[in-house]
């Protein structure tokens, strides 16, 4: 076998350049969908900030190693899919050297990458799962130290529930203090209203200081005889929170599966048995896979190249989807058939490496054998008959010229369309492989697991599609530009005379015509679907039980305090359906504290059994009463059946986060909430919503003159350019929003500055290239 080091160190040039794209887009791309799952921590506005950068750089870890494998196929893929296509592969076999040289360099690169994601998986995965536990333990602690945010009602104090209408976040002050506690044992609510207060945390103990406060007290079933009112004044006692709780968590020695190493996952699952035993198991398997795919890989995107004489990168992207697919369809084959027992953890495994090896094999030497030629030439002779009845077709590019009078903007858009198509689809493969990795070890051990999984995937799709949009169209536009300008088309055009800035409008149409997608699909579908999928999640992970928080809802309107119990006795299909009640929606137990102008004394207290919230109020369709409180003069009234009183939209938005909510719900909810911190995190949400529409356009407009030099030379390190660009964008408009949300910038300065600043830079680039 002939040896030459400068093929080699070609075939590997080749092949980095996409591989390190690829690597870096599907890490970020990952990386977004990891930290999906930490919103409430990210986007604190009372944590510190050092947490935060502790949970972005422990989630890298398990992000890279997953995406490494993946990588490296599509980089190999699509390098050695572009050499086919150059005819460099032919160049080299009549340079004497075989398939196996081809594969020798790429072999090398696979292991040393196998021996980093092993390295990661021994020591970075685990190291990762640790920090990510204690950054979630740190963050409650630090909720429970934090002053509970004004206009927001706080339940996780046990047996109480805390209202403040307005208060100094930095000093800890409140005022106008509402708090609610029900005590069924001796039939009783305590209401204690005060003027200022805080709360005073020491170890596992915090104090309600109260100033100036009265406690009312009233029945649960008869408010009209068992009735009194006290004045106190300065009250303090001691609630007990999950602080000591929280605090041995975070010093316990003994860490979960996640946080073990390879060895000390070996370990730890010989200690256990059954179920336990079964999933410790497994999940060392996949650490093993996962370090060990590289490798398989590269010999396997490699070999299937050298294989199918096609070239292209389209081809490439298509097979490495395909190749992905398989793979992970094997593993998650083998895992399931470990959990039902049908075979061992051992051989289960071996399913998707023994998968690889005979694919490799039939690649490299299916040729030899008469019944692979056989089937190859029977498949090839079936795809014509696909191509419109066999007739012949007018080539495309002629049609568009003739239709377009040479302009070729009509060919510009499709390109355009059909990559962004081809990045949306594969991106969004990889996005579900991974969501599906991680939630196949709760639907593989519930009845129906495999069909919620499913549904969950499928409401999934619109959240997936808006999250990689902007990032498809961008990679649409440096796709489409780069090669024709590879081609030498773009060298033609302006020489006849066409501006460059004339060749960009196909592209900024696109974008801007995406971008009014993005929007339409936000406003009318994902929010829906978001909150369908939220819950088809917690059930996969809960295995199957819907979590419900505690059913009592709490909302305050002017002077009046609201509350009522969510109807909870629905079927499985309904149980999807979320906290929107403005639609109607059945509640029981309601209750509605009015009080005197000072918010301080109670003056009148409806009950109704059960009935309907929607936007004009609470409907009765049951019992319902209303007691008032004077000077000394308490009076019952009962209501008619079906009496409606009347709130402003009061089951609209409750609980729901803004991915949940379309623009017309959270300007709604932003007009009615007294909060200052709501207020920013929901001026942020909305500016964001705002931008939806021109994001991709902007994300063009800088990117696309990197796409455009007439020089041939240097394109991936352009294109490179370009990425690290749209990565620092990502950056900066994180950072913004957390100004935005912390009170340092407006909302609107917040959300507009990074596209502002982003299309001044990218009209400066265009301006730069050589026309």
């Amino acid at each position: 076998m002939k040896f030459s080091w400068k093929i080699s160190r070609y075939i590997l040039s080749s092949v980095q350049s996409y591989f390190v794209f690829s690597w870096l887009l599907l890490s970020v791309i990952l990386f977004v969908q990891q930290g999906s799952k930490f919103t409430e921590i990210f986007f604190s506005t009372s944590l510190p900030s050092f947490l935060i950068w502790q949970l972005a750089a422990a989630l890298v870890p398990n992000v890279i190693a997953f995406t490494a494998p993946m990588a490296v196929l599509v980089g190999v893929i699509i390098g050695l899919s572009k050499m086919q296509g150059d005819s460099e592969l032919v160049a080299i076999r009549s340079a004497g050297l075989g398939n196996a040289q081809i594969l020798l360099p790429l072999f090398f690169l696979g292991l040393a990458l196998s021996v980093f994601t092993v390295l990661i998986n021994l020591f970075g995965v685990p190291a990762a799962a640790s920090v990510v536990k204690s950054v979630g333990l740190r963050s409650a602690l630090y909720k429970l130290e934090s002053p509970i945010e004004p206009a927001t009602f706080n339940s996780e104090i046990a047996g109480y529930t805390i209202y403040v209408r307005s208060g100094d976040l930095e000093t800890g002050e409140w005022r106008q203090i509402f708090i609610y506690n029900e005590d069924k044992a001796n039939d009783t609510v305590r209401l204690i209203t005060s003027s200022r207060g805080r709360i005073d945390s020491n170890q596992s103990v915090s104090e309600l200081v109260l100033d100036d406060a009265m406690v009312t007290s009233y029945s649960l079933t008869d408010a009209q005889t068992k009735y009194t009112v006290e004045q106190i004044g300065d009250f303090r006692f001691a609630i007990k929170t999950r602080r000591e709780e929280l605090i041995e968590r975070l010093n316990s020695s003994e860490p979960v599966p996640e946080e073990l190493g390879l060895r000390e996952l070996a370990a730890y699952a010989a200690g256990k048995e059954g179920r336990e035993r079964t999933e410790a198991e497994i999940l060392w398997q996949r650490r093993v896979l996962l370090s060990i795919a590289p490798l398989i890989f590269t010999v396997l995107g490699g070999s299937l190249i050298l294989r199918f004489n096609r070239g292209g990168r389209g081809f490439g992207i298509l097979m490495a989807l395909i190749t992905l697919i398989g793979f992970y369809l094997m593993t998650f084959l083998g895992e399931q058939l470990a959990r039902t027992q049908r075979l061992s953890v051992l051989a289960s495994g071996l399913i998707p490496i023994v998968g690889s090896i005979l694919l490799i094999l039939w690649f490299n030497y299916g040729y030899r054998f008469d019944i692979f030629s056989k089937l190859g030439n029977w498949f090839r002779s079936v795809i014509p008959a696909f191509k419109l009845g066999g007739k012949e077709k007018v080539a495309r590019r002629n049609f568009w010229m003739d239709l377009t009078t040479g302009l070729r903007d009509f060919e510009l858009l499709a390109n355009l369309a059909r990559y962004f198509a081809l990045t949306i689809f594969f991106l969004a493969a990889v996005f579900i492989i991974f969501t599906a990795f991680e939630l196949w070890r709760f639907a593989g051990t519930m009845d129906g697991g495999m069909v919620l999984l499913v549904r969950y995937l499928v409401y999934l799709m619109p959240f997936v599609y808006l999250q990689l949009a902007p990032s498809a169209a961008m990679i649409a536009v440096l796709a489409t530009y780069v090669i024709k300008s590879r081609q030498n088309e773009i060298v033609t055009w302006t020489a006849a005379g066409q501006s460059i800035y004339r060749l960009l409008v196909p592209a900024f149409i696109f974008t801007l015509a995406v971008g009014l997608l993005n929007w339409q699909i936000e406003d009318n579908i994902a929010y829906r679907t978001n909150q369908i999928q939220d819950e088809l999640r917690n059930r996969l992970r809960s295995r199957g039980v819907a979590k419900t928080v505690d059913g009592r809802v709490w909302l305050a309107e002017g002077s009046k305090i609201v509350t009522y119990i969510k109807n909870t006795s629905a079927s499985d299909n309904e149980m999807t359906v979320t906290a929107d009640c403005s639609a109607g929606c059945a509640v029981n137990n309601v209750e509605v504290i009015e009080f005197d102008g000072d918010n301080k004394r109670l003056q009148a207290l409806y009950r109704i059994s059960s009935g309907i919230v929607g936007k004009e109020g609470i409907r009765a369709n049951g019992a319902a009463s209303r007691t008032v409180f004077g000077n000394g003069d308490i009076r019952e009234e009962r209501l008619n059946e079906d009496f409606l009183l009347t709130l402003n939209d009061p089951g609209a938005d409750i609980g729901k986060r803004s991915s949940q909510m379309t623009i017309s719900d959270i300007r709604s909810l932003l007009r009615n909430t007294a909060s200052e911190v709501e207020q920013r995190v929901l001026g942020v949400a909305l500016q964001k919503k705002y931008t939806t529409f021109i994001v991709p356009f902007v994300i063009a407009l800088f990117t696309a003159p990197f796409a455009l030099s007439l020089d041939r030379k240097g394109k991936v390190v352009t294109v490179g350019y370009a990425v690290g660009l749209w990565l620092v964008f990502v950056g900066t408009s994180a950072v913004f929003e957390q100004f935005g949300q912390n009170g340092l910038l407006p909302p609107a300065i917040a959300v507009w500055s990074p596209l502002f600043l982003f299309t001044m830079f990218g009209l400066f680039l265009l301006s730069r290239v050589r026309t």
